[in-house]
């Protein structure tokens, strides 16, 4: 016969292990996703298992598995460019659905839509040298599945904004 206290240890358990297989997925996506995502997984925990789903299918050839993937590919993207990638973070979005995001360029507010093949993308940010706000902003979106560029801050800039800035123009007088 089960007692009293048993049956509130057992009522305890059962509690926890609901909270715990219910949450979970959501820390994890919490914990893994861009900040600006993160706010998404707390108020709908049941999309951390969407998160996770999506996190096991992922298809063993994707070209880019991981953060330093991505950060090398944006590095080699824009060298010798005035875009300089930074830092990357992952985007979960929508199965099948363009992804829009609003992002800043020297006071301009742009509107961007980029079609990926899968639910993840890699979000560069980065700074742009030529451009006074020189604070970070979105500078690519790349596909984690195939790899390809999604979103180019060049084709958003200006042709003054994508010239380099002068250099030092002086020549060194010849030694005598």
């Amino acid at each position: 016969m089960i007692r009293f206290r048993d049956k509130r240890f057992l009522a305890v358990a059962i509690v926890i292990a609901a909270l715990v297989i219910f949450v979970l997925p959501a820390f994890v996506a919490f914990r893994y996703t861009a900040p600006e995502q993160r706010g998404q997984f707390l108020t709908s925990p049941w999309r951390g298992w969407s998160f996770a789903y999506a996190a096991l299918a992922v298809p063993g050839n994707a070209e880019l598995k991981t953060s330093g993937m991505a950060l090398r590919k944006a590095d080699w993207v824009f060298k010798g460019t005035v875009v300089d990638p930074r830092e990357v973070q992952l985007l979960f979005v929508k199965r099948k659905q363009p992804y829009t995001f609003t992002h800043h360029i020297d006071g301009r507010t742009l509107t961007s839509t980029v079609e990926p093949t899968y639910r993840f993308i890699w979000q560069v940010e980065g700074a742009v040298e030529t451009i006074s706000d020189r604070g970070d902003s979105i500078v690519a979106l790349l596909d984690y599945k195939s790899g390809r560029m999604l979103y180019d801050i060049r084709d958003d800039l200006t042709p003054a904004e994508l010239a380099p800035e002068p250099g030092d123009t002086t020549t060194p007088s010849p030694a005598p």
